[in-house]
């Protein structure tokens, strides 16, 4: 896990993991282009407390990934 010590402010949980799920994606397309062996499988997002609040996974990601590349 590498965390996020800026971290940043939404208006709600659901902009948050939007967010989440756009930054995984890209972390996830990088890890292949440089063959990484060791993908992320999940961005944690945590309150101003520090609290887990979501958890976005990687087969989310996926998912819209292959829904942007099937649209185009």
């Amino acid at each position: 896990m590498v965390p996020d010590y800026e971290g940043g402010e939404f208006s709600d949980l659901a902009s948050a993991k939007e967010d989440a799920s756009e930054s995984l994606r890209e972390l996830v397309g990088r890890a292949i282009r440089s063959k990484q062996p060791d993908l992320p499988l999940a961005i944690e997002i945590c309150d101003a407390d520090g609290h887990l609040a979501a958890e976005v996974h990687i087969d989310t990601a996926i998912a819209q990934i292959a829904r942007f590349s099937r649209d185009r």
